[in-house]
């Protein structure tokens, strides 16, 4: 039987952190009782941390989204 693997993440506090390539997530906090909810999963295309958008290749969608991180918090998923 195989064991799922859980991805170890770490999150990202400066854009300028990221490498064209790296996969992270963007989560949303839904409330103090509850964990952050990921909307967005995939590989870095872009990152502009002077107006703190980075854009992703989405997993789940196959096309390029952008990430405001006013919005979000940024996850490094190793």
């Amino acid at each position: 039987m195989l064991k799922e693997v859980k991805a170890h993440a770490t999150r990202v506090r400066a854009l300028d952190q990221l490498h064209r390539g790296d996969e992270i997530e963007a989560r949303l906090s839904v409330g103090p009782n509850y964990d952050d909810v990921v909307i967005r999963r995939g590989s870095v295309q872009e990152t502009a941390p002077g107006i703190g958008v980075v854009w992703i290749m989405d997993r789940l969608t196959g096309l390029r989204k952008a990430v405001n991180t006013d919005e979000c918090s940024v996850w490094r998923v190793a």
